[in-house]
């Protein structure tokens, strides 16, 4: 997604129609879908163009708009992880994961995302780094086709993952579901997700002690 239609700055904030462009988006829910309506073209979709300045974005060197995103793979002792159905854009299985802020370790983002959508917290500490990716094709509501994606991993033992049938997500997802690697592929996951599943599924099930520290290439500025 290129969004050259807007004058960028660092402040700009604003959430615009993916078709007309205009300034003049609703959201609404369809079937228990977020959506999206336009006031000027009266179309209507599943995400818009939003720039926040809140959260990390650039845009790289041929304009390709891009977010920053961290996400967690919660594994419980028999190698089942915490998936849940989005129900705003891309309506895709997913882990808990959102993007980054401004000047936000990825790191902490993902902690915190763990807590927003499922209520685990205090996962700082023990969340180990999976992957770091530049994943160009992972679309999201806010409008990005490009996100880098940081994926932790955290174990819960039996005590923990015991309490999964406590477990609620927010507004952005259905009932969490505990599936192996191969179950959560044969149900539509998210670019990212699936991405990330099939290059590192060997690190997501066996991955014990240090993971590689992540890398130094592009962010967004703090």
């Amino acid at each position: 997604m290129k969004i050259d239609f807007l004058p960028l700055r660092d402040n700009t904030c604003g959430e615009y129609c993916l078709y007309c462009h205009a300034e003049t988006v609703e959201w609404i829910v369809v079937d228990g879908r977020k959506r999206c309506t336009c006031g000027s073209c009266g179309r209507e979709a599943g995400r818009a163009v939003v720039v926040d300045p809140r959260i990390c974005w650039w845009t790289d060197s041929d304009g390709e708009y891009w977010h920053e995103s961290a996400g967690v793979f919660v594994r419980d002792p028999r190698g089942r992880f915490l998936f849940f159905r989005r129900t705003a854009f891309p309506y895709r299985l997913t882990v808990p994961a959102g993007h980054v802020e401004r000047g936000e370790d990825p790191k902490r983002a993902a902690a915190r995302e763990l807590w927003e959508e499922v209520g685990i917290r205090d996962a700082h500490g023990d969340l180990r780094l999976v992957a770091d990716e530049h994943l160009n094709g992972d679309m999201c509501r806010r409008g990005s086709d490009a996100h880098r994606w940081h994926a932790y991993l955290l174990d819960v033992d039996d005590r923990a993952a015991g309490t999964q049938g406590e477990l609620t997500v927010n507004e952005e997802g259905e009932e969490p579901l505990w599936l192996t690697l191969d179950q959560a592929l044969s149900s539509q996951p998210t670019f990212a997700v699936e991405h990330i599943i099939d290059r590192y599924s060997n690190r997501l099930l066996h991955a014990v002690g240090r993971t590689p520290g992540e890398g130094t290439s592009e962010r967004c500025n703090s």
